[in-house]
Order: C-alpha cells, then structure tokens, then sequence
C-alpha cells in the first residue's frame, strides 16, 4: 500500500493584479489559493524538527513569488506556475493547486483546479 503526508494551505488570500481583461490589471482583486503538496514519506512527522519536513512556508511563499509577479492573463497559468515552482523540491511527489477570483462575479467564484505530479 502506497503512503505518504500532505503539507497544505488552504484559502490564501492574495490581492493582485491578474486577469484576461484590461480593468483586471489596473485594480487588484482578491486570489484564493489552496494548495495541496503530497511528500515523500520522509517529509513530514519523522521528527519534532522543522528542518526534517517540507514547511508550508515554502508553499505561501511559491503562491506569493507567482501573485506578486507581472500580470499574467489566465488564471490557469498562475496555477501551473505554483504547481512547477513546488514541483522542484525533491522531496515533493504532487501537488494539487486551487485557485479562485471571488471579486469577478457577486453570485459565483470562478476558479481553476489542477493536479501535477512528477
């Protein structure tokens, strides 16, 4: 049977300026990131030690370094650019990326969901 741990962020909210439409790279909006990395069995839990694990932090950052960036049109790309960004740590298997734009519509948060593994 296959194992392994998970290190996530859910709902991260990020205002930034990305988007297909022209207003959308004037006015930032809010992003709502999740992200999900599946580690190897290794990478979490064998000890009390920080450095012994995969830190989430790395995931807030890699979701940060891709919002912050120059405006970018779909909100697709942005994910995969997080998604490749975790994806060159050794010790991270998958990562599975969600995204929404909560600010587009006031009745629905159109969004993005896709799942990349090495």
């Amino acid at each position: 049977m296959k194992t392994g741990n998970k290190i996530f962020i859910k709902n991260y909210i990020v205002h930034a300026r990305h988007g297909y439409y022209k207003e959308e790279h004037y006015k930032t909006q809010r992003f709502v990131t999740s992200v999900i990395c599946e580690v190897s069995e290794n990478g979490s839990g064998s000890s009390d030690n920080l450095k012994d694990t995969f830190n989430y932090e790395v995931i807030r950052n890699a979701i940060d370094e891709v919002l912050h960036s120059d405006g970018k049109k779909l909100l697709e790309h942005l994910a995969e650019n997080i998604a490749m960004n975790l994806l060159s740590y050794d010790i991270v298997q998958s990562v599975e990326v969600e995204m929404s734009k909560p600010d587009v519509w006031g009745d629905c948060s159109p969004g993005v969901n896709i799942f990349r593994s090495k």
